[in-house]
């Protein structure tokens, strides 16, 4: 864990990590700490309220990184279809990479905690409305009519995290392939 970033930051990245690479369940307080390299006392100083504070901002802070990279990766596109497919082409090449571990996907923290911590619950229903809303500007901008470029955005944002689950379950980036392709296709008719 890189030194330079303060006590609380190493804390929410090893959180992130972690979370990413075994959910939400499997994934203590004192793992945390040890992946963090910070002191016991600053997790309880930084977040009092526990696991469950620190985890909603490690999501909020890794939500908004991501929601920041789609936006950047969607600006200045003429051609929005090819633009969130090479998005999601780069997300499997990077998954491959890290042999379908790394995605940047919420999906975990979502499934473990929907029906059991509202505060996630929340936080991920708003980091995947950010998502949405990336995707959603961006194609208002290509002339699609506002409440089909939110259905579409919405197709997209739930298609590349279910695509994460089914890579990791078959350890294989084809599934975000394949959605690229779809997703091409179905944004290039909704233009015409």
């Amino acid at each position: 864990m890189e030194r330079s970033l303060s006590a609380r930051e190493r804390l929410i990245q090893a959180t992130s990590n972690l979370i990413e690479l075994q959910g939400y369940h499997a994934t203590g307080l004192n793992q945390i700490i040890k992946e963090g390299g910070a002191p016991k006392g600053s997790l309880y100083y930084y977040f009092p309220n526990g696991k469950e504070e620190l985890v909603a901002e490690s999501v909020v802070a890794h939500g908004l990184a991501v929601t920041d990279q789609i936006r950047k990766a969607l600006a200045d596109t003429s051609d929005p279809a090819g633009a969130v497919h090479a998005m999601i082409t780069y997300i499997a090449r990077k998954f491959a990479d890290t042999d379908c571990v790394k995605a940047g996907s919420i999906a975990s923290v979502a499934l473990e905690t929907a029906h059991t911590s509202d505060r996630l619950r929340t936080v991920c229903a708003e980091i995947y409305n950010a998502w949405q809303d990336a995707y959603a500007d961006m194609l208002i901008e290509h002339g699609i009519a506002t409440e089909r470029a939110a259905r579409i955005a919405m197709i997209i944002t739930a298609s590349i995290e279910g695509a994460i689950v089914l890579c990791r379950t078959h350890r294989s980036p084809d599934p975000l392939l394949f959605i690229a392709e779809e997703l091409k296709a179905l944004i290039a008719q909704a233009r015409r």
